[in-house]
């Protein structure tokens, strides 16, 4: 209506706020590419958990599979093919180590398999995070 003041509804409204550790932040940039590769919906629910705690290089923080199903309602095998789905369409790649004998390889637990990955150099490239100063 002609001379009614109108409310600034964003000066009013307050940002969710939410325990430590119980929210991720996904890049705009990482959900394209997930779109783009075609990662289905294990995948993406794996890498949604796994956002919860990127470092700024790219690697991702040990996260158990056991934990991330708990998390997502996955069942493990659901966890596993997420993994497998996202290690195969390039999106995550093992963390290098370097072993006793100097030579670089991907990081192993003593039970087999990968105990910390990363994102891809080139997925990470085209996050393109704008770091706050």
């Amino acid at each position: 209506m002609p001379g009614e003041k109108r409310r600034d509804v964003t000066a009013m409204a307050r940002y969710a706020q939410y325990p430590p550790l119980r929210f991720s932040v996904v890049p705009e940039g990482l959900i394209a590419e997930l779109n783009a590769r075609r990662v289905g919906r294990n995948g993406m629910l794996v890498m949604l958990d796994l956002c919860r705690q990127v470092y700024e290089d790219g690697t991702i923080g040990r996260a158990p599979a056991r934990d991330v199903s708990e998390r997502t309602k996955l069942t493990a095998y659901q966890v596993a093919r997420g993994m497998t789905e996202l290690r195969d369409k390039g999106i995550i790649e093992p963390v290098a180590v370097r072993g006793r004998d100097g030579v670089r390889r991907p990081d192993r637990s003593t039970h087999g398999h990968v105990a910390q990955y990363r994102i891809n150099d080139d997925v990470w490239k085209r996050v393109a995070l704008r770091w706050i100063a």
